[in-house]
């Protein structure tokens, strides 16, 4: 579960397939590829299957074991990296047009471990509030970008609270959407980067 449109909900993100190709061949209702599921999350408990509008990169179909999200292009969405059986890796680019408000948090540990595995950052903003952890997997065989990503829909400010796996926990205001924050334990935002594009 991510947030692949910055509406601050998470969306769903589903990958699957057989591991057996033999199966297919004597239980029919069971193929051994199978296209990608996105579904977004309208915000009032309910999800939208999107067969269409996501894009062929859904609709292809393949035996996909792990996924992996991240920003892989900088240009401030998410997007999907997938592990297929017996071929190449698939991934899915997010070319969103929505111009919906975002913040990449990274943490750099000091008395925790360096990548702060075992951090929590809770953003508050506009009434709602996001909480994600960082850890070191994600999906089967999968690791996400370290880089946590919130997506804030029009707002743009932001609250940011760091559990450190320490035990210690600092609170910062993020002053403007639309960047990577990198905080240092124990001495709040060391660096603010404007995310413009690959290079970054």
């Amino acid at each position: 579960m991510v947030d692949l449109d910055n509406s601050g909900w998470p969306d769903l993100a589903i990958v699957s397939g057989n591991a057996y190709p033999n199966i297919e061949r004597r239980l029919p209702a069971y193929p051994y590829r199978t296209p990608h599921l996105v579904f977004r999350n309208l915000g009032n408990g309910l999800f939208e299957w999107l067969p269409d509008i996501a894009g062929p990169g859904l609709r292809a179909a393949h035996s996909s074991r792990g996924c992996a999200f991240g920003d892989f292009d900088n240009y401030g969405d998410v997007d999907i990296a997938v592990v297929n059986l017996h071929e190449p890796p698939s991934q899915l680019r997010n070319d969103q047009l929505s111009s919906r408000n975002w913040i990449k948090v990274r943490l750099e540990g000091i008395r925790s471990n360096r990548s702060a595995i075992g951090a929590t950052v809770t953003v508050r903003y506009g009434g709602q509030a996001q909480a994600p952890a960082v850890t070191s997997q994600a999906s089967f065989y999968s690791a996400n970008d370290r880089r946590l990503h919130f997506g804030l829909s029009e707002e743009t400010e932001a609250a940011v609270e760091i559990r450190w796996p320490s035990g210690d926990t600092e609170e910062i205001v993020v002053p403007a959407p639309n960047r990577l924050y990198v905080a240092k334990e124990g001495d709040g935002i060391a660096e603010t980067v404007e995310m413009l594009g690959l290079d970054r």
